[in-house]
């Protein structure tokens, strides 16, 4: 039977999936069929997806309940404006070629399909009523599938389903169709917000398209707008205005589109990128805020999934944070309370749990007071740097200054540990364009890598000209390879990845910042301290108002928010970050971001 226009009733035959053809799905990959020790990146999509339906769940239950007296309403118009039931049952296929009972308010008259042919339906089908084209226009028919949702069968957000006989020829003309069964279907999807309803295979072809892209991407921000935009979409609003209102175009490649449109709807082909815009940048950051909006991005290659983002930690104590320095001297250190040796302990804990393998930038005066910490750090497998001796700030010192600090927290750090160090972060990273000649010493020193330079403008440090991707950064006289902390740019927003930004902004924020750092082809760098994780540290006398804010804010969630983070996401010490990222530099077939 050939695929033509339309598809009401279900005379189709079964169709599941088998089990050999559901391993070849490339995302997600439950854990148990995972042989790996580490979590793949397909395992931590299913572990994103498992929470998403189950948060789904809960809320298409109450929408459910919420609706029903609209969806009740809505029945006895049909029942009354034509013969049939008021509600519509059909059999799709959903996770994993499961079929089941998808429930809608019937827009078409009773026994559309009483030839027995299964058609698609088509623009101007005489089969819809005219109460049905007001329905599907407002997309109102849909309501009803919150039943499915509170079951379980389907998802708010997700690849349409498809009837099975169908989904049989589609498997047959189109590679890799049965990859959209690797996830629930959904109510609203990034292809039907895109695209119009289906009438031809190449429809089918670009639709598949963004299924498979949704299903890669998908974090909760996306789907909450594109929850928004089927809700707006309910009041009649164009779906163009929607669409680009809330960020949701996606482009489609030139091979799928013929002129760069599809009946009538827009379709973007590989864009080029656009420095400006053609909104000024303040205004472009407003609207992005506003909207909760991604901005759309060049054409760029993605980062392979096998390229791990950085993990690292500065150890260092809670009084040695540059914000105490005006009321907290070095030689009153030894007067404070330490909490660092507990806090890092307690570190090293989850990370073994979670299976990561970070880096430790070491403070030489802990190295001095605490060598078994230190010693246990290198043993159980983390990489070492230096973090300086007195957590000076690098532009404060004289380069003499400088190259002494360096040299006396260098061996106090490999007197503990017993191995060689050739990483470096200065303190507050305080490399800054007025202290560049610390790139020449470290050179000098023969160190390999820095993580100094932050690519954003602070009152106290950043270079905002740099960038986060890992490069080659000149001195003066020298350079050295630079691995700065991430920091998504878009417009005039930024959105830093760790520290006191971690525990001032939203979790999903930071989750948002990682994932389009790497779709934009750079791993990300992620940096935390030992006291961000130690709500019930000592209260340091006499800090101003503004610096206990900033040291005290999101204390009390820091460590649950860490947990999460090191689920949902692939880390690794910042060697092995390099190791992979130079492999990936040399293959010549990344997938190009769209």
């Amino acid at each position: 039977m050939s695929i033509l226009p339309e598809a009401t009733e279900n005379s189709c035959t079964d169709f599941r999936s088998t089990e050999q053809e559901f391993h070849a799905y490339p995302f997600p990959v439950e854990p148990w069929n995972e042989p790996a020790a580490s979590p793949s990146y397909g395992v931590i999509r299913w572990q994103y997806f498992q929470k998403k339906y189950f948060r789904e769940r809960v809320i298409g239950s109450l929408l459910l309940a919420i609706v029903t007296p609209i969806i009740l309403m809505l029945w006895c118009l049909v029942r009354l404006t034509s013969k049939g039931a008021g509600f519509f049952k059909q059999t799709r296929v959903g996770y994993r070629g499961q079929p089941f009972e998808m429930i809608k308010l019937r827009t078409m008259v009773a026994d559309a399909e009483a030839d027995g042919r299964a058609r698609w339906c088509v623009k101007g089908d005489p089969r819809i009523t005219w109460l049905g084209r007001i329905l599907r226009k407002t997309h109102m028919d849909e309501l009803p599938q919150l039943i499915n949702v509170a079951r379980g069968e389907m998802a708010l957000v997700g690849p349409r389903p498809e009837r099975p006989c169908f989904v049989e020829q589609l498997k047959q003309k189109i590679d890799g169709y049965e990859r959209r069964l690797s996830v629930l279907p959904g109510i609203t999807g990034l292809a039907q917000i895109n695209l119009p309803p289906d009438e031809t295979i190449d429809d089918v072809r670009r639709k598949q398209h963004l299924d498979l892209l949704y299903i890669r991407e998908t974090n909760f921000w996306l789907d909450l707008r594109m929850l928004m935009g089927t809700a707006i979409r309910l009041f009649g609003i164009p779906g163009e205005i929607v669409i680009r209102a809330l960020g949701l175009r996606r482009t489609i490649p030139a091979a799928l589109c013929r002129e760069g449109s599809v009946r009538g709807i827009k379709i973007a082909i590989d864009p080029e990128p656009n420095a400006h815009g053609s909104q000024k940048p303040l205004a472009a950051s407003i609207v992005r805020i506003a909207t909760l909006r991604y901005p759309q991005p060049p054409r760029v290659r993605s980062l392979p999934s096998f390229v791990p983002n950085a993990f690292t930690v500065d150890v260092e104590d809670y009084f040695h944070v540059s914000g105490f320095s005006d009321c907290v001297s070095p030689r009153d250190w030894d007067w404070f309370p330490c909490r660092v040796e507990a806090n890092t302990l307690r570190l090293l804990d989850m990370l073994q749990r979670k299976k990561v393998r970070g880096t430790f930038f070491i403070l030489g005066w802990v190295a001095d007071r605490y060598p078994k910490l230190i010693r246990r750090i290198a043993e159980e497998g983390h990489e070492l740097g230096c973090h300086s001796y007195w957590h000076r700030l690098v532009y404060q010192m004289t380069p003499q200054e400088f190259l002494d600090d360096l040299r006396k927290a260098r061996s106090a750090i490999e007197q503990a540990a017993g191995t060689g160090i050739q990483l470096y972060r200065a303190p507050s990273f305080s490399i800054t364009p007025s202290s560049l000649w610390a790139i020449d010493i470290l050179s000098e020193e023969g160190f390999v890598l820095d993580s100094s330079i932050f690519p954003m403008k602070h009152h106290r440090y950043g270079m905002p000209e740099s960038t986060s991707a890992i490069h080659h950064h000149q001195g003066i006289v020298h350079s050295i390879d630079e691995y700065p902390p991430t920091v998504w740019k878009s417009g005039m927003l930024n959105v830093p990845v760790g520290g006191g930004y971690f525990r001032l902004i939203p979790r999903w924020l930071t989750q948002m910042a990682i994932d389009r750092t790497r779709r934009s082809g750079i791993p990300a760098m992620f940096y935390i301290h030992p006291w961000e994780i130690d709500p019930k540290q000592p209260r340091v006398e006499g800090i101003r108002f503004a610096n206990r804010l900033r040291h005290s804010i999101g204390l009390q969630m820091t460590y649950a928010k860490l947990s999460r983070l090191l689920e949902e996401n692939r880390f690794a010490a910042i060697g092995d970050v390099v190791k992979h990222f130079d492999m990936s530099t040399a293959t010549n077939d990344l997938p190009l971001e769209v």
